[in-house]
């Protein structure tokens, strides 16, 4: 079949897409030492733009140098100064030699109460909104997570161990009362085979960040910004979704502060707001500068669409220019970023698309043509984006270009690439064996056209070299 809509150029801002087809951001803990960007990551990059992505939107990169940001658990890459600038024009000048791919990085300015104290000061706590934390609702786990759990629970301990992973289909059942003493007895197996997620079931107690803290965060995420696109970014998206330290800001159920910071909804947005309209004042009017939030944050007491449609508005008047949805949080891992099913995020995007008076949107959580190109062709979205399956299927776009939908190598929703990154092992992938080791693999994805006429041409050149 053909896909006609997928392949259509768009403009975001001052720069138009080759398709409508992005990869998902996505931490996979590929990066270096103490933030820097490493050859696996930029390889693991450059085979999707390989395989034909119109535009990559790196994982969560933090431009938070303090030790309160709560995100050193994960290594996540940073942006922090002037010591990471040239690891990220690697990546970009790499992205680059890819037929038009554009690339656009991901900023953040911090985990916040979904985070963890540093691992060299276990005595400085995350900072975020208020002080509450973070507690994972076990009776949201879906199927894909409940696999991984029984994976665990097998390799630690062996086959018997498999029956002492709980039906959770009954524990979804559970009224607060029953699910508490539940949760007691599942605490202790995760102890048993898996004591590293301990704290990402039940978070650490998060410090209230001050005014001037937040305020620097602002005026460090413009400047940070500013460097992006000196470094050969082609666009930047603030990181304000899923349960992260802006979307904590927006949600009365994890900010409780009573200044200028909280309590209504413009106040809990003003910290994103103020980032978006000082980053704009630095970079001009007309690059490409988006936002990626939650379309409902799917939890009692937590911010609501009809809520979230007012930021969208209240981010676009303060100066982005596309928006990318997702939904949930830690707190609802069933149905935050890694459903079960697909396309489940194109629920929200229209609701954005009006709020935003018509700015392009991406939605992700796709797996099979038919329904991207639906979703597009409807006008339920702009731009669709592969976040599991672009891991599974790096070459997606380009095979579906080519027609040649059955070599597609599909995404089988087991969650083992995000159980890895939360396990703290290199992120793997149950049905493509090369996902991690992208960078042994280097003829998938170095022989691009642009620079290989440039290979070639040197060396022909150095074959007339005289001989030392």
């Amino acid at each position: 079949m053909n896909y006609p809509a997928l392949f259509e150029p768009i403009q975001l801002g001052n720069i138009e897409l080759k398709n409508r087809i992005a990869m998902a951001p996505m931490n996979v803990g590929y990066t270096g030492p103490n933030g820097y960007h490493s050859d696996q990551s930029t390889a693991w990059y450059a085979m999707r733009a390989r395989g034909g992505f119109g535009l990559i939107i790196t994982e969560c990169v933090v431009m938070n140098p303090h030790r309160w940001g709560g995100q050193q658990s994960l290594n996540p890459s940073l942006m922090i100064d002037e010591r990471y600038y040239r690891y990220h024009s690697e990546l970009t000048e790499m992205i680059h030699h890819f037929s038009d791919c554009k690339i656009c990085i991901q900023l953040s300015p911090g985990w916040g109460r979904q985070g963890h104290p540093h691992a060299e000061s276990r005595d400085c706590p995350a900072g975020a909104p208020s002080a509450i934390p973070m507690e994972t609702d076990l009776r949201n786990l879906n199927k894909g997570w409940v696999r991984q759990i029984t994976r665990l629970a097998r390799e630690a301990v062996g086959e018997e161990a498999v029956a002492l992973v709980p039906d959770f289909d009954k524990v979804k059942e559970m009224n607060d009362e029953e699910y508490a003493a539940f949760k007691v007895e599942a605490l202790g197996l995760l102890a048993m085979i898996a004591p590293e997620m301990g704290h990402v079931v039940v978070g650490d107690t998060p410090r209230e960040l001050t005014k001037e803290e937040i305020v620097d965060l602002e005026d460090r995420f413009a400047t940070q910004t500013y460097a992006s696109y000196k470094l050969g970014y082609d666009a930047v998206e603030v990181h304000a979704p899923h349960g992260y330290l802006l979307h904590q800001f927006l949600s009365s159920r994890s900010n409780h502060r009573h200044d200028e910071y909280g309590g209504s909804l413009e106040n809990r947005a003003r910290f994103l707001t103020n980032i978006i309209v000082k980053t704009r004042e630095k970079i001009g009017p007309d690059k490409a500068f988006g936002v990626r939030l939650s379309g409902d944050e799917l939890m009692p007491g937590g911010i609501t669409h009809d809520e979230m449609k007012q930021v969208v508005t209240l981010c676009k008047d303060a100066g982005v220019n596309f928006i990318n949805v997702s939904q949930g949080s830690y707190e609802n891992p069933g149905a935050a970023f890694a459903p079960d099913g697909e396309d489940e995020f194109t629920r929200w995007a229209p609701g954005f698309k009006e709020a935003s008076g018509g700015l392009p949107v991406i939605t992700p959580g796709f797996i099979n043509p038919e329904i991207a190109e639906n979703a597009i062709t409807s006008g339920k979205t702009d731009i669709i984006s592969l976040g599991r399956q672009s891991i599974a299927d790096p070459f997606w776009p380009v095979k579906v270009k080519e027609g040649r939908e059955k070599d597609i190598v599909k995404c089988i929703r087991c969650q083992r690439c995000y159980m890895d990154l939360m396990t703290a092992n290199w992120c793997r992938c149950s049905v493509n064996p090369i996902v991690g080791k992208e960078k042994y693999y280097t003829e998938l994805f170095l022989d691009t056209p642009k620079l290989k006429k440039k290979v070639d041409l040197f060396l022909k050149k150095a074959k007339d070299l005289p001989q030392i």
